[in-house]
């Protein structure tokens, strides 16, 4: 089981929850963990997915679009930062992902923000610092001085389970693109309307293959009618990916 590490992180906290009995393998990066899982050195990866209050995680869809894996479950964890303190803190680590759900309490604090890959790792540099601070989760802070609930608002994150082998489930993800005429993204979505087939998210992403091209990502209800959708969609786009069938589990989280 590949994840987003190192330990403590809040996709190990998921991977555990979700697999209690697996081996767990830490990756730097979420790019680490399709590789790993591609090569075969993982069965399964772990890797954030999607945070209510912030959105998709770019690498994450990035990933989905251009390696050949397939989720197969997901998992939603609610979200709980803990800020800790040294001194009087000049600077303070954690996830870009952390920091946009807690921006009141960083700007409160005043000191400056670095990145870290995890909010693990950004736990590991508080611990060789002094004068700084920490955005964290209560599992990674366990045993350190800390206030908890500083993100911004009620906040969930959905970690993906991707595997080499498809699955199934209540939910479909799907990545296009469309031509860049006008009523595209209409027309490509025109075949799940007509069978009143629900789509719970869409998301454009930049596709980096050259300045103002996109695709889009889109979560749809998977059952009946679906495939003939799809076949249909296939007129309407110039690249169409089912990146995934899955059900969505909670995850309960850790108590500050």
């Amino acid at each position: 089981m590949a994840y987003l590490g190192p330990e403590r992180s809040f996709t190990w906290e998921a991977a555990v929850a979700l697999f209690p009995h697996g081996v767990y393998k830490p990756a730097k990066t979420i790019t680490d963990v399709f590789k790993a899982v591609e090569a075969g050195d993982a069965l399964y990866g772990v890797v954030p997915f999607i945070n209510s209050l912030e959105g998709p995680v770019g690498e994450t869809v990035d990933a989905l679009a251009t390696h050949d894996l397939k989720i197969v479950a997901m998992g939603e964890l609610r979200i709980v930062l803990c800020l800790a303190k040294k001194g009087v803190p000049r600077v303070v680590y954690t996830h870009p992902h952390a920091a946009a759900q807690a921006r009141r309490a960083l700007q409160a604090l005043g000191a400056e923000v670095v990145y870290t890959a995890s909010t693990s790792e950004a736990v590991r540099e508080f611990e060789k610092c002094d004068n700084c601070a920490v955005l964290a989760s209560p599992k990674a802070l366990e045993g350190v001085e800390k206030t908890c609930g500083v993100e911004d608002a009620e906040s969930y994150t959905r970690f993906a389970v991707v595997s080499r082998e498809g699955g199934v489930g209540e939910r479909a993800l799907l990545i296009f693109a469309v031509p860049n005429v006008p009523g595209a993204l209409h027309k490509a979505l025109g075949p799940l309307a007509r069978r009143g087939i629900n789509m719970t998210l869409i998301y454009s992403r930049p596709t980096k293959l050259s300045p103002w091209d996109y695709y889009f990502l889109a979560e749809v209800q998977s059952g009946e009618g679906l495939e003939e959708a799809l076949e249909e969609m296939g007129h309407y786009t110039t690249m169409l990916k089912v990146a995934g069938r899955y059900n969505i589990v909670t995850i309960q989280p850790t108590q500050p």
